[in-house]
């Protein structure tokens, strides 16, 4: 009994710490949609610039189900990124960050089906075949990649420069462009992709609420896997929405769109839409960031689920 009142005595002076200084910002999430997640994406980010600088480091892991006419994929992918943003003049705001996505056991299939069942949503045919595979097979492009668990699937290199177009008190207008460089040897993933991107951004800070859109567009000069063609270019949109319901605790849901990259009429030709909802903890100058990414509208061009951490410190 002793412990429990001295427990529930520490989490009300954590919960006194002053109110974090630190603005409301988008969760530092990366897509899961096969493609997007292995190459340059928009970013939903803040219009207003970091006060100093940065540092972050996040992780996820995603369980992929897709199966349709041209594309049957089965497998596990996790990813990690770690990097600076500084700010380096008053309108002037810098990015960079390193990529590396590999497939690996996660173990979330059993979880993805619990999931599922209970909101509703239909299995899709993923109860019909074993759990834990990597598998990738495409009848129209006459792909095939079996057992490919361990391999790396994206090795790159980040770079964004963001310009305060305008800060008016709440409200914040930006524009930024993106460099991306992602290099592979020796899997079967291998490849050397250089691609661009340009976005704008708008933000509203209303006391406890915090409102973020995006609107991007991607510039890409390579086919996947030097097989399946791309489009040269490819939009994206986001929202965001968080409110803190105490001065350290805040609730945040995002919704990302992409448009569909490949040029046939496969379900990758179609937009991906993803939802994220998640937690985050203030402390003084850092955030610590939970959240989860579900695909909704096109089930068979996106991962099933996936869930993700991160570690924020301002400086």
């Amino acid at each position: 009994m002793n412990k429990r009142i001295l427990f529930f005595i520490a989490l009300l002076l954590i919960s006194r710490v002053s109110f974090s200084a630190i603005q409301s910002r988008p969760f530092r999430t990366y897509p899961t949609s096969p493609y997007q997640s292995t190459s340059l994406a928009t970013q939903l980010r803040s219009a207003f610039p970091v006060e100093h600088a940065e540092i972050f480091v996040t992780g996820s892991m995603s369980s992929v189900w897709a199966q349709s006419d041209g594309f049957k994929l089965d497998y596990y992918q996790n990813q990690t990124m770690g990097g600076l943003e500084w700010r380096f003049s008053p309108r002037m705001s810098a990015e960079l960050k390193y990529q590396y996505a590999w497939a690996g056991n996660n173990g979330l299939d059993s979880l993805t089906f619990s999931f599922h069942d209970l909101l509703g949503i239909s299995q899709n045919g993923r109860s019909k075949v074993k759990k834990h595979q990597f598998n990738i097979d495409s009848p129209a492009y006459g792909y095939s990649v079996h057992d490919f668990e361990g391999e790396v699937m994206a090795s790159a290199i980040h770079g964004y420069l963001q310009y305060q177009v305008f800060t008016l008190g709440n409200q914040a207008l930006s524009v930024g462009g993106s460099l991306y460089f992602n290099e592979v040897n020796g899997s079967p993933f291998e490849t050397a992709s250089f691609e661009q991107g340009a976005q704008i951004n708008y933000s509203l800070l209303y006391g406890p609420h915090s409102f973020f859109s995006t609107f991007g567009v991607t510039y890409r000069s390579d086919d996947v896997l030097n097989t399946l063609p791309v489009k040269s270019f490819t939009t994206a949109w986001a929202l965001g929405y968080g409110q803190r319901f105490t001065r350290n605790q805040e609730l945040m849901l995002q919704y990302h769109g992409f448009e569909g990259v490949l040029k046939d009429t496969s379900e990758f030709s179609k937009p991906s839409h993803e939802v994220v909802l998640g937690y985050r903890y203030y402390y003084y100058q850092s955030m610590f960031e939970l959240s989860a990414t579900e695909n909704i509208v096109n089930m068979d061009n996106s991962a099933d689920i996936a869930f993700s951490a991160g570690i924020r410190l301002f400086l």
